[in-house]
């Protein structure tokens, strides 16, 4: 079976990572697997990445979504290579994956990675009612990345949930198994062994809930004194967040983009994400693989990685009291708390993984292609 994955380039985002970690899985499970992609402006480190895998990739160096050449490359494409899969996983390449399933027939799939998309302005909001008539008019099916993505896309699409399949991101777990003792990693970063260390990991973008964060430190810091918050990510206001961060100086350490994520979760005692929003957020799944509870808002897929009261806490979004009380729950029992982690493990381990994502992904194309 010859099957193309589509997105508009090899950008350093969550959904490229995922399309270059899971491909060679893909491939793995039989199928003749290519990449094609709308352009190369925004490739990042990740297009040598997935040329390491040996998976071909088609550019069809479109100039912008409306480029008729491109459009006459692709289609000459799936002719001439027999393509009987397309697999679209962002607005312009679901666009171009409907108008191919309306023109020449081939049987197509979509992924939906997000709850909901930018529509502030005119240009935006066009586009985005253009994806949902095509997931409604140009696709045989939709993978929703979550459960709760499936749920919210039938409603927002206005598609029966017959049509939507939930298959879960997948993650290279053994990365975040770090062997290394705590006491080792946190003397090499510098950090204190008693200390009783908090992680967020996220980019510095509205949305994330750093500001819930900042309310609930006067909270954690009087139960639990020698309580630290390691701030990993970098963004388009971190400035204004560090500077909303300042009262707090004593307690939050802002560590930047890193590399090192695996280490600097094996060093820590617990994982927090106060989103706002999130699709199926992967940094739970980096956690549970890493050993680490979470506290978590109740947002998109977060209690479908996380347990509530079993492998960590979920609270409501904005409930900075109750954020607080979780944490400092979490610091004040470490016992409990590395149990939590363990079988945070276990589950992660079980669900998400990038074998489980492969395997039913290719049993999807093959039900899509002799349909």
């Amino acid at each position: 079976m010859r099957v193309i994955i589509m997105i508009s380039s090899l950008a350093m985002a969550g959904t490229e990572r995922n399309i270059v970690s899971v491909a060679p899985y893909i491939k793995a499970q039989g199928i003749d697997l290519r990449l094609v992609s709308m352009n190369t402006r925004r490739d990042s480190p990740l297009a040598d990445e997935f040329a390491s895998t040996g998976i071909p990739r088609f550019d069809l160096a479109a100039k912008r979504m409306t480029d008729l050449k491109a459009w006459q490359r692709f289609t000459d494409y799936l002719r001439a290579e027999k393509i009987d899969v397309i697999h679209a996983q962002d607005q312009d390449t679901i666009i171009f994956g409907a108008l191919a399933h309306h023109r020449i027939g081939t049987p197509t799939v979509m992924s939906r990675h997000v709850l909901f998309e930018p529509a502030d302005t005119m240009r935006e909001n066009m586009r985005a009612k253009m994806v949902l008539t095509a997931a409604r008019r140009g696709f045989d099916k939709v993978i929703a990345v979550s459960e709760a993505v499936r749920q919210d896309f039938s409603q927002l699409a206005d598609i029966s949930l017959d049509k939507i399949e939930t298959v879960y991101n997948g993650l290279d777990i053994d990365r975040f198994m770090v062997d290394t003792p705590k006491a080792t990693l946190r003397e090499k970063f510098g950090w204190d062994t008693d200390a009783r260390i908090i992680t967020m990991v996220a980019a510095l973008r509205r949305g994330k809930g750093h500001e819930v964060l900042f309310d609930a430190v006067p909270k954690i810091k009087e139960a639990v004194p020698n309580a630290h918050i390691m701030l990993i990510g970098d963004g388009e206001i971190a400035e204004q967040i560090k500077t909303q961060a300042q009262p707090h100086s004593d307690v939050i350490t802002f560590l930047g983009q890193r590399t090192d994520v695996p280490e600097l979760l094996a060093a820590s005692d617990a994982l927090t994400l106060p989103s706002w929003a999130e699709a199926l957020p992967t940094v739970l799944i980096e956690a549970g693989a890493a050993g680490l509870p979470c506290v978590s808002t109740d947002v998109g897929g977060a209690k479908e990685i996380t347990l509530d009261g079993d492998t960590g806490y979920i609270v409501p979004p904005g409930d900075s009291d109750m954020l607080a009380e979780r944490l400092i729950t979490l610091l004040q029992a470490p016992d409990e708390a590395e149990a939590m982690g363990q079988r945070a493990r276990e589950r992660v381990t079980k669900t998400f993984t990038l074998e489980n994502q492969a395997r039913e992904t290719a049993a999807l194309y093959e039900r899509i292609a002799s349909s």
